[in-house]
């Protein structure tokens, strides 16, 4: 091995090195260990939550009412919507329904769950840059990109088809009806 080369790589570890120790200093070794905002519920809230999105979901599919609803986990979520109205309601499948219902206003927006609360409603996404299959909408589209951005779930609902969708890190998941509380459960934790 030349001399040059082994310059260059010991540069560039001392730069991975140093990228380290900024990261660790920013964020800290908790980071790793940081539970979900699911976890960190008591079970009665993560039930509550669980059974109301199951039952709005019923709902809305059974009537082709389109949906976007994010729950967020550990990431900051403000910095990437527009728009929409601060709730901070209890959370219902009452409420969910009736914010997608389409004489609502709110109807086109997300519904954002934040701690077992309902955050905001009719607040919007960007819509991702990624090419993806046609059968997928705006709602679709606007559900990627803030998984791109975030680590949040996004449940979506299609008033064309009925699916079921779970879009997380990037990915779009076809969920069945009958499973629905089952891998809502698993992917929010």
């Amino acid at each position: 091995m030349s001399k040059i080369s082994l310059i260059i790589i010991i540069l560039l570890s001392i730069n991975l090195f140093i990228s380290l120790i900024s990261f660790w200093k920013n964020k800290g070794i908790s980071f790793l260990f940081q539970k979900t905002r699911f976890r960190k519920l008591g079970q009665s809230s993560q039930i509550r939550l669980i059974k109301q999105v199951n039952n709005a979901i019923e709902v809305l599919t059974k009537n082709k009412i389109g949906a976007i609803i994010t729950i967020i986990n550990k990431d900051k979520i403000d910095k990437y919507r527009t728009d929409g109205l601060e709730v901070n309601a209890n959370i219902s499948a009452q409420l969910i329904i009736s914010v997608f219902q389409k004489k609502s206003p709110l109807h086109d927006g997300a519904l954002i769950i934040d701690n077992n609360k309902i955050a905001y409603v009719g607040t919007f996404y960007k819509i991702t840059s990624r090419s993806i299959d046609n059968k997928y909408g705006a709602r679709h589209r606007a559900a990627l990109w803030i998984s791109e951005k975030t680590d949040s779930l996004t449940i979506v609902t299609s008033e064309e088809t009925r699916a079921i969708s779970f879009v997380k890190k990037g990915k779009i998941f076809e969920i069945k009806k009958d499973n629905f509380q089952e891998k809502l459960v698993e992917y929010l934790k």
